[in-house]
């Protein structure tokens, strides 16, 4: 008999049937644990008695392809987590199994999946959009995962908002909103050079010639991406600033008129 303890509770998986019907007297064992439910009590297929603690009857394609048929679910034990197909074996060794949460015998952090991945997903995009309408990250990431632990999405939020495909995503969904505002580069610049050359504001002139100087180029040469697009015009400047330089300009008139 070996025993894990998950979140306080223990979990047995037992060697023998006269071992398991010593501690679980009223128990009865599922001959096929891919037909089991959760909670149901079923051999593995090297001959030991495990609970399966997690059934689900249906697997999302890492691509988010909609009515994927690579396996008839999947299942979890105290051991590991195993794909519900004719070719999957139910194995009880711990040593093969270093993270119970993936059907990889090899990952131990399933994030590090999330780093490498150089495509942004379909959920991925949700989590995007859902940001750029004005959404908070946890939010954002609870409705675009299903996820219900504010705790869980937070943490799973503050990941990818490091992803480079996922600030890229952000960007692009950006742009397009702006697009469809009339707002693109020439609308920005002409808004930062009024405030430049009207505004009564010391620290608005300075702030709108450094943005301008970013943009151009004349600042520096290590400028980061982010910086050179609507994204980056955007920053340190409010709507306010924006409706006071418009006001500015109905009132004074434009050198050479």
């Amino acid at each position: 008999m070996e025993k894990q303890t998950i979140k306080g509770v223990p979990h047995y998986v037992y060697d023998t049937y006269e071992e398991f019907k010593k501690n679980c007297p009223s128990e009865e064992i599922h001959d096929n644990w891919r037909t089991g439910n959760e909670g149901d009590w079923v051999w593995s297929d090297d001959g030991r008695i495990v609970q399966l603690l997690k059934v689900s009857k249906n697997v999302n394609h890492p691509g988010d392809r909609k009515n994927y048929k690579y396996a008839n679910g999947w299942v979890r034990t105290v051991v590991g987590s195993f794909l519900n197909r004719h070719t999957v074996k139910m194995d009880t060794d711990f040593s093969q199994h270093p993270n119970r949460y993936t059907f990889s015998k090899t990952i131990k952090d399933t994030s590090k999946r999330v780093k490498e991945r150089t495509k942004v997903t379909n959920k991925e995009k949700q989590f995007a959009t859902n940001i750029v309408v004005g959404m908070g990250a946890v939010k954002a990431y609870k409705k675009a995962y299903n996820e219900m632990s504010d705790n869980k999405a937070g943490k799973k939020a503050a990941i990818l908002l490091k992803q480079e495909r996922v600030m890229k995503e952000i960007e692009k969904s950006v742009l397009d909103v702006a697009k469809t505002l009339g707002i693109d580069h020439e609308y920005i610049l002409g808004k930062l050079k009024h405030l430049a050359d009207y505004s009564e504001d010391d620290n608005i002139i300075l702030q709108s010639t450094k943005e301008l100087g970013k943009i151009v180029g004349t600042s520096g040469s290590n400028v980061k991406q982010i910086e050179t697009g609507i994204v980056g015009m955007f920053q340190g400047f409010g709507s306010e600033d924006l409706q006071i330089a418009e006001r500015k300009k109905e009132l004074k008139p434009i050198e050479g008129e």
